[in-house]
């Protein structure tokens, strides 16, 4: 293993220490059940643009080692602090790592509104 390998090993433990769930996100390729480390987001801020206007991304991901993911097509289940997710696409392999979109609730069903949402009101 190379110089370069080893670091970005080291690299990426430190990155799951600090930013990594504390509590298990679970997979389910396959419909098999799979627990693995990962790094959850979930933008719900808008992003300004320069000139005016936002941007509202919604969309939950995961980032997690490509090599605890194998199997995990789009579709399947995801589970993160107990929330049901769903795969809407998995990203390239980014020298070990994978991003993961996903969708709310369960695959085929309607999305689940969000507390803040204006159809809530």
């Amino acid at each position: 293993m190379s110089r370069f390998t080893e670091r970005l090993r080291r690299a990426d433990r430190r990155v799951d220490h600090y930013f990594a769930e504390t509590l298990p996100v679970w997979i389910y390729p396959h419909g098999e059940a799979r627990v693995i480390t990962a790094i959850f987001e979930d933008p719900d801020a808008p992003v300004g643009v320069p000139g005016g206007g936002e941007i509202r991304d919604a969309a939950p991901a995961i980032s997690a080692h490509t090599a605890e993911i194998q199997g995990l097509c789009k579709r399947d289940k995801v589970i993160v602090r107990g929330d049901r997710y769903w795969v809407v696409r998995t990203g390239a392999n980014e020298a070990g790592r994978t991003r993961i979109t996903l969708a709310r609730g369960e695959p085929g069903a309607p999305a689940p509104l969000r507390d803040g949402s204006r159809l809530h009101e």
